[in-house]
C-alpha cells in the first residue's frame, strides 16, 4: 500500500468521505446522513422557535446554495414543507412533515450509533484533545463565505 504523506487537509477530506459513505448507509432509504441531521436540527429548534432556511446554513456552516439544494431534496421526498409567516411573506418557515416526524427516532438512532462507532477506542481526553485540535484548525482557515 501507497504511504500518504502526513497532509492534515487531505486527511480530513479521506475522513469525511468515510464517514459520509458509512452514515448514509446506515439511514433510512432514500435520506443522506446531513438530511438526517437536518431533521434532527429542526426536530430541536422547532420546539422553541420558527427554524428558516438561514438557521439551517448557519448551523451546518453551509452556504445559501447548498442549504437550498438539500432543502429542495427534502421538499420532494416529502420530508419537509415550507410555510409563510404572516409578518413577512418573503420568509418561509421549515416545518418536518408527518414522514420526517415517523423516521425521526429511527435516525437519531443511527446517528447516535454512528458517532458511538466514531468514538470507539478513543478516551474523553483523546476526544477534548481532538475538538481542540478541530478548533484551531479551523480558525487557521479563512472563512470565504
Amino acid at each position: 500500500m501507497m504511504q500518504r504523506k502526513k497532509e492534515i487537509g487531505l486527511s480530513i477530506r479521506i475522513l469525511s468521505i468515510q464517514m459520509v459513505r458509512s452514515i448514509d448507509a446506515s439511514m433510512p432509504k432514500n435520506i443522506t446522513g446531513l438530511q438526517g441531521h437536518v431533521i434532527d436540527f429542526i426536530r430541536l429548534e422547532s420546539v422553541h422557535t420558527d427554524v428558516y432556511q438561514k438557521d439551517v446554513e448557519k448551523y451546518f456552516n453551509i452556504r445559501r446554495s447548498t442549504a437550498t439544494g438539500i432543502l429542495q431534496s427534502m421538499e420532494k421526498k416529502e420530508l419537509i414543507t415550507r410555510e409563510s409567516v404572516p409578518d413577512d411573506a418573503r420568509l418561509k418557515k421549515i416545518v418536518l412533515t408527518d414522514k420526517a416526524l415517523s423516521i425521526h427516532n429511527q435516525i437519531i438512532q443511527k446517528l447516535a450509533y454512528a458517532e458511538e462507532q466514531i468514538k470507539k477506542n478513543l478516551t474523553e481526553e483523546e476526544i477534548d484533545i481532538f475538538f481542540d485540535i478541530l478548533e484551531k484548525v479551523s480558525m487557521n482557515i479563512p472563512d470565504n463565505n
